[in-house]
């Protein structure tokens, strides 16, 4: 009996050649090479290349060494479209850093009264040192003391 072995070899039998497969062990048909690093993600320990080894990385596919979760929901910032957890999405959370589900914009500046030193527009900040937070007075007029 003769044993005829093929010269081009495909030790995962992924239908890639070893030569040309970014990772020649471990099946995987698609490639994929998230951080472009020439090893592909089925056999890279760190598929976005930010030093954070995918095991312990909160956003395994998108680079964030700093690993901020602001919400603390195992989902980093970098990969989670609602950091506060206020249940509205970043891109329409006018406040996207500090929960306030309600949204609420008193001066209607744009930013929420949640992250605002100013809540009524009126120059006086922070609102603590302002006699009424929530609505303009930019005098401090106090009639009755």
């Amino acid at each position: 009996m003769i044993l005829v072995t093929s010269a081009i070899a495909d030790s995962d039998g992924d239908g890639l050649v070893d030569g040309v497969d970014n990772c020649p062990l471990v099946s995987n048909a698609d490639q994929t090479d998230t951080d472009s690093n020439d090893l592909g993600n089925a056999c890279d320990s760190d598929d976005d290349g930010d030093g954070v080894q995918d095991a312990t990385d909160n956003c395994p596919l998108l680079v964030n060494a700093d690993q901020v979760d602001t919400d603390a929901d195992g989902s980093g910032n970098a990969c989670d479209s609602d950091d506060d957890g206020d249940t509205v999405d970043d891109i329409a959370d006018n406040c996207p850093l500090v929960t306030n589900p309600d949204q609420q914009d008193m001066d209607s500046n744009g930013s929420g009264d949640a992250c605002s030193d100013d809540s009524d527009g009126d120059g006086v900040t922070p609102d603590n040192d302002d006699n009424c937070p929530f609505v303009a007075n930019p005098n401090q007029t106090d009639t009755d003391s």
